[in-house]
C-alpha cells in the first residue's frame, strides 16, 4: 500500500502528530506542524517552520511527480514509460522522443512527422548561430562553445522568452510547447554539429531533410567517411542504442538543474543552457571523461594494484565506479558493453576490463557495493565512433535532451507554483 498514515510523537513535547502518505511519501511541510517547546536559546529550535528536513544532495527527497521513468535501484531495474531496456533496445531517436514527451510509442506516421519537424527545425538555425561559433577560436573548450551557439540561437528567439512576450507563453499552452520541444531539441543538434565540426577543422555540412537525427548529428559533426561524406551506419547504430539507454535517468541533475530553471516559467533554451553548464561537472556527464583520463593516468595494468589501494585510501577517486543510487549493478552496463562489441578495442579498454577484474575480487568494492556505473564504459562507445574526448558531455546531452525535454514539458503541463526553494549549490545530483 503506498497511502496510508505515519504517526509521529515528538519526544521533545509529548505531542503526537499524524501524517498522510500518499504515495510512498510524506509531504515536507507536513512537518512544519511539529514545532520544539517555546522555551530554550537555541535558535534553529525556534524556527517558526517547525522540524526541517535535512537531505544533503537530495538521497531521498523526492521533489517532483512524475510518470517519465522509474529506476528500482535494489533490483536494477530501468523503465521509460513503463517499457524496459530490452522492449526499447531497436529504438530510434526519433521514437525514444516521442514516447519520454509525448507518453506513447510512436506509429510509423508519427514517427515519419517528429522526423521530418527536427529536421526542418535543424535547417531553420539562423546562420548567425555559426558565425557566432567560428569567430571564436577552434581551441575553446567545447562548454564554452556550446553555451556560446545555444546563446546565439535564443537571442535569434526573443519571442520564445516568456519575460519578452506573455509570463504564460508555456504555462499549460500545448501547441507553444510542443513547438518549442523541438526547436530546442533541433537547435542543440546544430550547435553541437558546428562545435565538433570547428574543433575538428572541418567544413560544417548543413543536415538534410531526408535523414534521421542521429544520421545529420553526425553529418554536421563531421563523423562521416572523408571519401563519401557519409557517417558509418555501424558507429551511427551504436550512438543510436546508446541515445536509448541514456534518454533519461530521472531527477539527475541534467533534469533538476533544468526544473529548477523551470520554475520561473522561462524557455526550453535557457533551461538546457543550465542542464549543459551543470553536466560538465566531473560527477556528472564530465565523469565519463574524468574515467578515461584516470585509466591514461593508471596506464598498465600492472600499476592497477597500487592505484586501487590509493582508491581505497580517498587519496584517488575511481571515476565511473559506483553509483549514488544503484548499490548493485548499473542495468545500463551490460547492454553498454554489447554496443562496444561493434567497435574496436582499445588499450584504455582493456585496462577498464582489468580494473573490473580486480575490483570484483576485492572485499572493500564488494562490500559497498561498487561495480562500474554507465560512465565508466560509456565513455568508450563516444570515443570509439571518434567523438573527441572534451566533446563527450557534449555527445551525452545530444542523447540526455530527450529526458530534459520531456520533464520540462512535463512541467510546463501540470505547474501549479514553483517547488524548488533549495539552493542550487546543496544539490549535487549524479
Amino acid at each position: 500500500m503506498s497511502s496510508g498514515t505515519l504517526y509521529v510523537r515528538d519526544s521533545r513535547t509529548d505531542i503526537k502528530y499524524e501524517i498522510p502518505i500518499r504515495r510512498n511519501a510524506v509531504a515536507a511541510t507536513e512537518l512544519k506542524k511539529i514545532k520544539a517547546p517555546a522555551v530554550g536559546t537555541n535558535r534553529a529550535d525556534q524556527a517558526s517552520s517547525g522540524l526541517r528536513v535535512h537531505d544533503p544532495g537530495l538521497l531521498n527527497t523526492t521533489v517532483i511527480e512524475s510518470a517519465v521513468s522509474f529506476s528500482d535501484h535494489d533490483r536494477g531495474l530501468l523503465l521509460f514509460r513503463g517499457y524496459s531496456l530490452e522492449e526499447l533496445w531497436n529504438s530510434d531517436f526519433e521514437d525514444m522522443l516521442y514516447l519520454l514527451v509525448w507518453g506513447s510509442y510512436p506509429t510509423a506516421s508519427q514517427r515519419e512527422d517528429i522526423r521530418f519537424q527536427l529536421a526542418k527545425y535543424m535547417l531553420a538555425v539562423p546562420d548567425s548561430v555559426r558565425k557566432t561559433i567560428q569567430s571564436m577560436s577552434s581551441t575553446t573548450p567545447p562548454l564554452a562553445l556550446m553555451l556560446t551557439g545555444l546563446s546565439a540561437y535564443l537571442a535569434c528567439l526573443p519571442r520564445s522568452i516568456p519575460a519578452s512576450t506573455s509570463a504564460h507563453l508555456y504555462q499549460g499552452n500545448r501547441d507553444n510547447v510542443d513547438h518549442a520541444v523541438l526547436r530546442t531539441v533541433a537547435g542543440y543538434a546544430v550547435v553541437f554539429g558546428i562545435v565538433a565540426s570547428h574543433r575538428r577543422k572541418t567544413e560544417f555540412t548543413l543536415p538534410s531533410l531526408e535523414k534521421k537525427y542521429c544520421e545529420n548529428l553526425f553529418t554536421m559533426a563531421g563523423l562521416v567517411d572523408p571519401a563519401t561524406g557519409v557517417p558509418d551506419a555501424v558507429k551511427v547504430s551504436c550512438f543510436r542504442r546508446f541515445s536509448m539507454l541514456n534518454a533519461d535517468h530521472g531527477m539527475a541533475l541534467t533534469v533538476f538543474s533544468a526544473l529548477v530553471t523551470a520554475s520561473s516559467l522561462t524557455d526550453p533554451i535557457s533551461c538546457l543552457i543550465t542542464a549543459v553548464t551543470s553536466a560538465w561537472g566531473p560527477l556528472h556527464f564530465g565523469a565519463t571523461e574524468s574515467s578515461q583520463r584516470s585509466l591514461a593516468e593508471i596506464g598498465t595494468v600492472d600499476r592497477i594494484p597500487a592505484f586501487l589501494e590509493q582508491v581505497k585510501h580517498r587519496r584517488k577517486k575511481l571515476f565511473g565506479y559506483g553509483h549514488r543510487c544503484y548499490k548493485g549493478v548499473d542495468p545500463r552496463v551490460r547492454p553498454i558493453r554489447s554496443i562496444l562489441q561493434d567497435l574496436p578495442s582499445t588499450r584504455l579498454l582493456k585496462l577498464a576490463e582489468a580494473i573490473e577484474q580486480a575490483a570484483s575480487a576485492d572485499d572493500y568494492f564488494r562490500n559497498r557495493g561498487l561495480y562500474p556505473n554507465a560512465d565508466f564504459y560509456g565513455n568508450f562507445v563516444f570515443t570509439g565512433i571518434g567523438i573527441e574526448l572534451e566533446m563527450i558531455p557534449a555527445a551525452m546531452i545530444a542523447q540526455r535532451i530527450i529526458g530534459i525535454m520531456a520533464h520540462w514539458r512535463e512541467y510546463m503541463r501540470e505547474f501549479k507554483r514553483p517547488q524548488f526553494p533549495l539552493p542550487i549549490q546543496r544539490c549535487y545530483l549524479g
